[in-house]
């Protein structure tokens, strides 16, 4: 027996699966300042005899509107989509391929996974889908660079998802490879200000600096605020692909604004790096909730750890409760009771427990850890709750709804925020950025191969120790904005009515007389039906449509986004950032508006107004509504109506501007009238093997995983192979096309991109089928894991080195002073974590530090430059401190090492203070910094 990769899409045809080749895809992006426009083309070949009808599947960016898709055919005619109602356009798509027609359906599964079905492909002939989305870009490590995601795979994720994949068959027969090029990536970038950085942390590009000379006045443009990127592949990517742009002025407030070239609309997009320095909330609980699924295992769960380490250190030490919770098909906390205070003892235990983490949890059940965080939680104080996790589960509404709930029922005083870090290829954008979102957090991402993301971590704890700030508006400009302005502030100022959801009352109960005699027939049946449901009826869109519609987060070097489409044509030439402070404070930030001049892809909405319309449709995917929509309701109680009415919401903004969403899909119809031909076969999705074990996601790509078949099956009589088709079945695994995808995870299904869940084939029963095999309990000691490519790691680093240790049971100890610092349980090459490990929870350090930093003198040399009675531990500190602001290197940003370095700050002052020195701090680091190698 061997097995055999199948690649592309697959029909079922006699009891057998064969392969639908995906012959090339391309990606064409257009890059300019902090958004970007895609084009996704994909080409698939039908070298059948027959028609068939395929499924697959792919991923975008969750913050990502698809605003066009369009089939094109083999004589190059294309069938541009529309988009209707999502039960409207799935019917015009049966319907037309019923009639022979050949026809293309997209369909939103999750807002980062797409299902498209193309039926009724001609026999021996190419079809290509080509899709146009619009995309915010996140930022990267620095507030002046973004980053650009282009996703490439399904990550294998727990949980059922929307469509199962339907069951193993053992007769494959593979149709034909990939020709080469497989994959081709080509970008174009523009900048406002010089590009200084280009780089991607994935994959090895070709990088032109200069402007395109396609463009007509490419001589006249700045040579250095343009850029081309490229990169061409003979084999499907196995990650993702991650470019990152570095130029001044990327973090500074701008709003562009877009006209739409049919409707009477401007398009609006504010954004902007926050730069201001409030005290920090001064008694607050921290929650660090930590994914210790197999999914984590090998460069992840080892990153996380490094990271938790450097973050644990960032935490207040004063008056701070602290908790670390691990989850995966179960949930453990290190201290059962409930938080702690952050002290010496504390920090030496959570050290110790972050140490002998492993992968070990089995499944991702996030939504039972963070509903155990939010019931365990004090009262009493503020919390924040941190999630590192690969985001790889199918329950997006179960997650949000609980995070939701949590933050509207916490008190006033006592706020709730839910911040998330990203990590690996397969994390779920959606999950991640929408726990975030609705959590008032925030999201940052991190690849597979970013090893170290202390930076951003560090960053997504400074934001919690943030103070709130209330009432934030944007005044647009115009009357009508102003009005959506005292509007809003009105609404915050209230109740903040759970982002005015309507919540029925419960009917007075009716009794019930069992002996009626006024009833002649108690067997009657009454045939009354029941009342339609009342009509929806929307009133006309509103002046100002604003996304977020209340904006909840005001974060310093966190990037606010704010959207909006106004009604008319005029262009207002500034618009206000207003809020208030805890203490009073009026904000007022006003910010030129420009416009923009962004080219689209020909036949597709702007991208302003694609990326304006699918974040007000996101709003109302969350509940959160403008109070206009309340008002337009016969009756304010009918929660059913009030639903109604927020689809029929969506349903009219995803038809006025072209966007896929929940309520809204793509279908593309050639009216072309079909000859007679035999009915089309039906294709079914790559199967995946029930997976053995914990591991990564599945390659987005045309490769599912390995199916096991017993020798080259038969061939089926409506089909004849190739000499090379039938050499490719006979190969062994080891001489197989593309790269081999990775095991599954206990109880996970992956996809690649272009392959999922199909209906089963015409003229045929599915056999019933667990796609994800009986659940397995979960293993009480870390035995194995397996790495993100499903390379057994048992216990031993990652990074090399022998195996750590299984964790020990505590020792008895003598007890500590708080302010003296302990050693590492192992020494680190790192050296922010190295020293991460020597700081006590007060920031102060021992001489041990010399271990990690060296002096160009002696240790008597660097005494004599403090003042008199200045204890060892101050000299350490500033040592530190020295070589931390000095000596670390331009690699290690400073948002990862500013927390560490503000504490050290702080103890030493205080130090100072107390033996009477009149010495700065910053004098004393300076004089230490000279005396560093």
């Amino acid at each position: 027996m061997f097995t055999t990769p199948i690649f592309g899409l697959y029909y079922y045809y006699e009891q057998r699966l064969v392969s639908l080749p995906l012959l090339n895809v391309r990606a064409e992006a257009s890059i300019k300042e902090l958004a970007a426009q895609v084009q996704l083309t994909q080409t698939y070949a039908n070298d059948a005899t027959f028609p068939i009808e395929a499924k697959y599947s792919f991923p975008i960016p969750a913050r990502a509107a698809v605003c066009s898709f369009v089939m094109i055919k083999q004589d190059g005619s294309r069938v541009v989509g529309i988009v209707q109602e999502k039960q409207e356009a799935r019917e015009t798509y049966n319907t037309a391929v019923a009639q022979g027609q050949q026809a293309s359906l997209m369909e939103q599964q999750t807002p980062d996974v797409f299902l498209v079905s193309v039926g009724n492909i001609p026999p021996n002939e190419q079809v290509k889908i080509e899709l146009v989305y619009a995309t915010e870009l996140s930022e990267d490590e620095e507030s002046d660079s973004i980053r650009f995601h282009l996703p490439v795979h399904i990550g294998a994720r727990y949980g059922n998802s929307p469509q199962s994949p339907p069951s193993l068959f053992r007769n494959v027969f593979i149709s034909a490879s990939s020709p080469t090029p497989f994959l081709n990536i080509s970008m174009s970038i523009e900048a406002q200000a010089p590009i200084s950085k280009i780089g991607s942390p994935s994959h090895t590009v070709s990088t032109e600096l200069g402007p395109d000379p396609k463009l007509p006045n490419f001589k006249e443009l700045p040579f250095s605020n343009y850029a081309r990127v490229s990169l061409s592949s003979d084999s499907a990517l196995d990650k993702d692909f991650v470019l990152t742009v570095k130029s001044a002025g990327l973090d500074a407030p701008r709003c562009i604004a877009e006209l739409h070239p049919v409707d009477d609309t401007v398009a609006m997009g504010l954004t902007l790096v926050p730069r201001f320095k409030l005290p920090d909330v001064s008694r607050q609980e921290f929650v660090l909730l930590v994914d210790r699924s197999g999914s984590m295992g090998g460069k992840r769960i080892e990153a996380a750890k490094k990271a938790l380490i450097v973050m644990l250190r960032a935490i207040p030490h004063q008056d701070s409760l602290f908790q670390i919770v691990s989850f995966g098909s179960r949930c453990t906390a290190l201290w059962p009771d409930g938080s702690r205070p952050y002290n010496q003892e504390t920090l030496e235990q959570a050290t110790r427990h972050v140490d002998s983490m492993r992968a070990d949890y089995g499944g991702t059940e996030i939504r039972a850890a963070l509903r155990q965080c939010f019931q365990t939680r004090k009262l009493d104080r503020p919390m924040s709750v941190l999630v590192l996790t690969d985001g790889d589960a199918w329950d997006l509404e179960g997650v949000l709804s609980e995070c939701k709930g949590a933050v509207a029922t916490a008190p006033e005083k006592a706020y709730l925020r839910v911040s998330v870090l990203g990590i690996g290829n397969s994390a779920s954008t959606a999950m991640c950025e929408g726990i975030a979102r609705v959590g008032n957090g925030t999201c940052m991402m991190v690849g597979e191969e970013e090893t170290s993301f202390t930076g951003k971590i560090a960053r997504m704890l400074k934001a919690t120790k943030a103070p709130l700030i209330s009432n934030i508006t944007v005044d647009w400009g115009s009357p009508a904005a102003a009005a959506l302005q005292e509007k809003a502030k009105v609404s915050i100022s209230t109740e903040d009515d759970d982002d005015f959801e309507i919540v029925p009352q419960a009917p007075e109960k009716k009794k019930l007389n069992i002996f009626d005699e006024s009833i002649d027939d108690a067997m009657a049946v009454d045939t009354t039906q029941a009342p339609p449901p009342p009509a929806v009826v929307l009133s006309p869109p509103p002046a100002v449509q604003q996304s977020p519609f209340k904006i909840r987060n005001l974060l310093p070097n966190i990037r606010l986004n704010v959207y909006a489409i106004l009604r008319g044509k005029t262009i207002p030439k500034t618009v206000t950032i207003c809020g208030t402070t805890v203490d009073g404070a009026e904000i007022e930030l006003p910010v030129p508006v420009t416009l923009s001049h962004l080219q689209n892809t020909p036949g597709a909405p702007p991208a302003i107004h694609a990326l304006a319309a699918r974040k007000i449709i996101q709003d109302l995917e969350d509940g959160q509504h403008d109070t206009a929509i309340v008002k337009t309701l016969a009756n304010a109680d009918d929660a059913d109506l009030l639903a109604r009415t927020v689809k029929a919401s969506i349903v009219r903004l995803g038809k006025t501007y072209s966007i896929s969403s929940s309520h809204t899909s793509f279908v593309a119809v050639d009216e072309t009238k079909p000859e007679a031909s035999a009915e089309p076969v039906v294709l079914l999705v790559a199967p995946q093997q029930r997976p053995p074990f914990h591991g990564a996601s599945f390659a987005l790509s045309a490769l599912a995983q390995p199916v096991a078949a017993f020798g080259p099956p038969p061939v089926p009589q409506a089909y004849i192979a190739s000499p090379m088709q039938q050499q490719m079945l006979a190969r062994p695994a080891a001489m197989s096309f593309g790269s081999s995808s990775a095991v599954g995870s206990r109880g996970r299904g992956g996809a690649s991109p272009f392959v999922s869940a199909s209906m089963a084939p015409q003229g045929h029963a599915a056999p019933a089928f667990d796609s994800f095999g009986p659940p397995r309990p979960a293993p009480t000691s870390p035995v194995a894991t397996f790495d993100s490519f499903g390379v057994p790691a048992t216990s031993a680093s990652i990074f090399g080195g022998p195996p750590r240790p299984a964790p020990t049971s505590p020792v008895a100890k003598s007890k500590r002073k708080a302010s003296t610092a302990f050693a590492s349980p192992a020494p680190s090459a790192d050296p922010l974590e190295a020293l991460a490990r020597l700081q006590a929870f007060d920031g102060c350090f021992s001489l041990e530090v010399l271990s990690v930093v060296k002096l160009s003198t002696d240790v008597q040399t660097v005494r004599a430059v403090f003042p008199a009675g200045a204890p060892d531990a101050v000299v350490a500190t500033v040592i530190a401190m020295a070589f931390l602001a000095n000596k670390l290197g331009t690699a290690v940003e400073r948002d990862a090492w500013e927390g560490m370095y503000e504490k050290a700050q702080q103890y030493v002052e205080a130090a100072l203070q107390t033996i009477g020195a009149t010495e700065s701090v910053e004098a004393l680091e300076a004089k230490v910094a000279k005396l560093l190698v």
